[in-house]
This record gives C-alpha cells, sequence and structure tokens, in this order.
C-alpha cells in the first residue's frame, strides 16, 4: 500500500472538509496523445473550490512527474472564467500517476462545463552511471471537457449474490497500465454519516481488472485514512450474480480526508449493467470514546454500468 507522502499547499487544504461538500460531478474525461492518458475521475466541489482528482497513464519507460500547480494545469469553464490551481496530493509511479488538484473558485451554478488543458508531463528516464534525466512526455497537450450538468449514475443495488467473493489479494503487476485501459465509468456519489462523508468517484475498467476510486471527508475532530488490509472493507457484486474480489492499491490523506485507489477482480462482467458496492468499517480516529472506530455505516451503493466502450 502506496501512500502519498508529497508536501502539499496550505491552498484548499482546510477547505477540504465534509462541512463544505456541496456534492460530486461524475465523469467519463479522458484525453489521449501520444502513448499518455489522463482521466478526471470525478469533480469533488466544496464551498470555496472543488477538488480535481486526476489520473495519467503512460506506456514510456520511467517514473511519471507533473506539477499542477506550476503551469501543467489549465481550468477554464464554458463562460472563460479561469480558475487557480494548487496541488493537494500526488502519487507517483511507473506507468501511471494520481494527483489531487484543488481549483478555485467553486464553479458557479452557470457553469456548464469545465475544459481542461494538462501539459508538462514528465517521465523520469534512467540515466548510465546512475541517476535520472527528465523527459517530456509524447504530447504537448491533454484536453478534457467535464460537463458540470451529467446524467444520473445511480440505481438500485441489485440483489447480492450468496456466492463468496474470490481471492481480494491484489496482483503483483501493476493494476493501472495505459495498455490495458478500457474506458472510465462515471459514478460521483456521496453517502454521509455522523461527521463524516463517503464518495466513491469512478470506476477504471481494464483487460482483466477494474480500479475503484473512494474518497472520504470528514469534520474535527475526527480524522480519516486510507482503507488498508484489516482496516476497512469494501464489497462489490453486479446484477449478473457475480462477487468481485476487491483490495486497496494505493492511498492518501491529509488532515480532513483520505483517498484510497481499489483492485476489482476479475473484470466487470460485460453483461452487467448495474453495480452494488458496499463500505465498512472504514477508519478514523477521534478523541475518547471514539479513538480507534470506524465510520457509522455501512454504507451502500448502486452504480450504472453503461456497456463497454
Amino acid at each position: 500500500m502506496a501512500v502519498s507522502t508529497r508536501a502539499a499547499p496550505a491552498q484548499g487544504q482546510e477547505r477540504r472538509r465534509q462541512a463544505g461538500l456541496g456534492g460530486l460531478v461524475p465523469t467519463d474525461a479522458v484525453a489521449r496523445a501520444g502513448d499518455t492518458l489522463v482521466l478526471a475521475l470525478v469533480v469533488e466541489v466544496h464551498a470555496e473550490g472543488a477538488v480535481l482528482p486526476l489520473l495519467v497513464l503512460s506506456d514510456a519507460p520511467g517514473l511519471l512527474g507533473w506539477d499542477p500547480g506550476q503551469g501543467g494545469l489549465t481550468v477554464r469553464d464554458d463562460a472563460g472564467r479561469e480558475y487557480e490551481v494548487a496541488t493537494l496530493a500526488q502519487q507517483a509511479g511507473l506507468g501511471a500517476l494520481q494527483t489531487a488538484a484543488w481549483i478555485e473558485p467553486a464553479p458557479p451554478p452557470d457553469a456548464r462545463r469545465l475544459r481542461l488543458e494538462v501539459s508538462g508531463l514528465m517521465r523520469t528516464a534512467a540515466a548510465r552511471g546512475g541517476g535520472g534525466v527528465e523527459r517530456p512526455l509524447t504530447g504537448d497537450l491533454w484536453e478534457l471537457g467535464i460537463d458540470l450538468v451529467p446524467g444520473r449514475t445511480a440505481v438500485e443495488p441489485p440483489p447480492e449474490p450468496a456466492a463468496e467473493p474470490p481471492s481480494a489479494r491484489p496482483a503483483g503487476v501493476p493494476a493501472r497500465t495505459f495498455g490495458g485501459f478500457r474506458d472510465l465509468v462515471p459514478i460521483g456519489q456521496a453517502r454521509m454519516g455522523e461527521g463524516a462523508a463517503v464518495c466513491l468517484w469512478g470506476l477504471e475498467r481494464y483487460g482483466d481488472r477494474a480500479v475503484l476510486s473512494l474518497g472520504t471527508l470528514a469534520d474535527e475532530p475526527l480524522s480519516v485514512a486510507p482503507i488498508t488490509p484489516g482496516a476497512g472493507m469494501v464489497e462489490a457484486w453486479d446484477d449478473r450474480g457475480n462477487r468481485y474480489g476487491v483490495a486497496p492499491i494505493h492511498g492518501a490523506a491529509r488532515p480532513g480526508w483520505s483517498e484510497t485507489s481499489l483492485e476489482i477482480v476479475p473484470a466487470i462482467d460485460p453483461e452487467a449493467r448495474a453495480l452494488g458496492v458496499r463500505a465498512s468499517g472504514l477508519p478514523c480516529q477521534g478523541p475518547p470514546p471514539r479513538a480507534g472506530e470506524a465510520l457509522a455505516g455501512p454504507f451502500t451503493f448502486g452504480i450504472a454500468i453503461p456497456p463497454p466502450a
């Protein structure tokens, strides 16, 4: 389980809380240029700004790098307003990079669409004699359009199968790959608990598996952490009678919020049109007598699954 240790700027950090959550906007926005994809997983709207969780997948060798807060990300709406950008957290790896970007102000009610321009994506290539050399990824600009008035993604959760789920241990190969990516299923749903919110962002479909992104938001005195083996559980099943194995693969946390990426195996049945997801035992901390308790729950979601792209 990799937990981000990147230092985040103060901008936006104190305003990403459960009390300020104005809603989630589901999105399936994907941009491709060269051998690299950029995905917008959701728009998490707050009172004073919004969070854009973005995922970069590349077939280029090397460790990926990007700084959206220093000109790497430009955000405008359909009225021509431009938003300030800062970085909240980043998880970098070989072939994949996930970033939580803060934009402000919050998109106003009359905004109908956001346009994102991503530039400055880099990879660190190994050099002779050790060390590495930064090189730009192929593709000068990645453009994404996000509809701020999307269609409904929530459905009634399908009946829960009696079968046991397959093993939830992640495979020894990367779950997120450029070559394996198929499409992004929008979700953008939240469930509220006592002093906290559980948010499902989106579902990435790959050739042999899927990845589900989940965020938790809390208000003081509570704090939340990513899901790890033995701390929190997520279950998934579909309307075809299949159960899926679910295991955490990445996480990030700061005061007031956490993010978890969860591998789902096997790949979602191509005939499935509804997915049920239940999150329970999510880790949180608070003063006695709540120290070490889990968030109240369980939190159950029903997700509309479109045909594969």
